[in-house]
């Protein structure tokens, strides 16, 4: 069996990857922006995720929030409405079974558009990445961004005492240049105090290439990027999953402070990898359990 991913975004021609999975036949899958209503099939919600064990938040705002809470804080910054972008999500099983939903990917206020990212104009914007229906649309991670004159925003080193005051010392801190980074690492032990007192990790996978047997080890780092994981809470179908959203790493909390002549530029970004395992699993087991059900209902039409 094989499985094809073909998104296919807006304006752009999809492309087609194949992935080796269980058994003889194609199991096809489509991703589109949504630009008309469609027959949609009906994803069943779970129950409301247990509270964080990390203290971080965006302006009040955690991963697992309910949606409602997100918009209330947009409306109370800005005046606008938010934006946002959708998919249509299809998925087709070797016999024919389809299932498709429409699938909100994030809400964002402030965003000045691509014409003024590229003049470096002045911006707050706040994104939230979601979840789909399966967990009621919250939002799996938290991002803002602002760029304003520096005189007013912190520099680096208040900016940095000021987190810890909230937080305490982060997991590791980094300054390059004008770049100063702060990480905030949360495991399945808890908090990460010392990212760098803790060593690179080994992964090792065993590979086969006709009669040949070989092990390649791979180095990594607990809540760190990983080739053989994966390391977004973003939602693309695959059957079967070859790879894990960062296993052991619960959350990560990222502040970046980058300052140029005349402007400053300091982002947040809170993601929940438990939050994006947990959709990823059951929005998966909707999506199989019932394109695997069998059932069929007859068609009404007009023939």
């Amino acid at each position: 069996m094989h499985i094809i991913i073909n998104p296919k975004p807006k304006g752009r021609t999809g492309k087609t990857t194949t992935f080796n999975a269980l058994a003889s036949g194609f199991l096809t899958f489509w991703l589109s922006l949504a630009t008309a209503a469609v027959a949609e099939d009906g994803l069943t919600a779970i129950a409301p995720p247990a509270e964080r064990a990390y203290s971080y938040n965006i302006l009040g705002l955690q991963p697992g929030d309910p949606l409602e809470d997100v918009l209330t804080v947009y409306a109370e910054r800005s005046d606008d409405a938010p934006t946002s972008e959708r998919e249509v999500v299809r998925v087709q099983s070797p016999e024919g079974n389809v299932f498709e939903f429409t699938y909100q990917l994030f809400t964002r206020i402030g965003d000045v558009g691509i014409n003024g990212r590229l003049a470096g104009v002045a911006q707050d914007q706040i994104t939230a990445r979601l979840a789909s229906d399966v967990m009621e649309q919250r939002p799996l991670a938290i991002y803002r961004s602002i760029r304003q004159p520096s005189e007013e925003l912190p520099e680096p080193l208040e900016l940095q005492a000021q987190l810890e005051e909230l937080y305490g010392p982060a997991s590791r801190v980094t300054i390059a240049g004008r770049e100063m980074a702060m990480l905030y690492a949360w495991s399945e032990d808890g908090f990460i105090s010392d990212l760098d007192a803790l060593g690179p990790l080994t992964h090792e996978e065993t590979r086969t290439s006709g009669n040949r047997t070989s092990t390649l080890s791979t180095q990594y780092e607990i809540c760190g990027t990983a080739q053989h994981y994966t390391n977004t809470v973003d939602y693309r179908f695959r059957y079967p999953r070859e790879k894990e959203i960062r296993p052991g790493c619960i959350a990560t909390f990222t502040v970046t402070h980058k300052g140029e002549p005349g402007m400053t530029s300091i982002s947040f970004e809170l993601v929940d990898y438990e939050l994006g395992r947990l959709h990823e699993q059951e929005l998966d087991r909707q999506i199989v359990e019932v394109l695997t059900s069998g059932e069929v209902k007859a068609s009404d039409m007009d023939l």
